[in-house]
């Protein structure tokens, strides 16, 4: 999870941002443990339902088809640390990392952060 404002994600990074959050839901009901994620500064589980839907309404503002509503499972937690449920994604890394990675979310971030 990248965390930055979805208007600056370049379609790859937006996509595939909103397909992971799904990845973790599957990983969830699975009961598998997600510390790893947390250690890289990819996961902010107490945000995942409230970002896939600000990633779903990028998708919607950019016309894109979205048919895939996230439904987090009733015991979501389950066999999730303290650790893990509350960890917090660094922002401004995660900008850091996706701007030096992609030009085109690097664009986008110039052209967003004019406003």
């Amino acid at each position: 999870m990248w965390m930055v404002e979805p208007k600056i994600m370049c379609r790859k990074h937006l996509l595939g941002e909103h397909l992971e959050t799904h990845m973790f839901v599957g990983t969830l009901k699975r009961k598998i443990q997600l510390k790893g994620y947390v250690d890289s500064n990819c996961l902010e589980l107490k945000s995942l339902k409230k970002r896939h839907d600000d990633l779903a309404d990028e998708m919607f503002r950019r016309g894109y088809m979205h048919r895939t509503p996230l439904q987090l499972p009733k015991y979501f937690c389950d066999g999730q640390s303290d650790y893990v449920m509350n960890s917090t994604v660094d922002k401004e890394a995660s900008l850091k990392e996706l701007i030096g990675r992609c030009e085109e979310c690097r664009r986008r971030y110039k052209e967003y952060d004019k406003h």
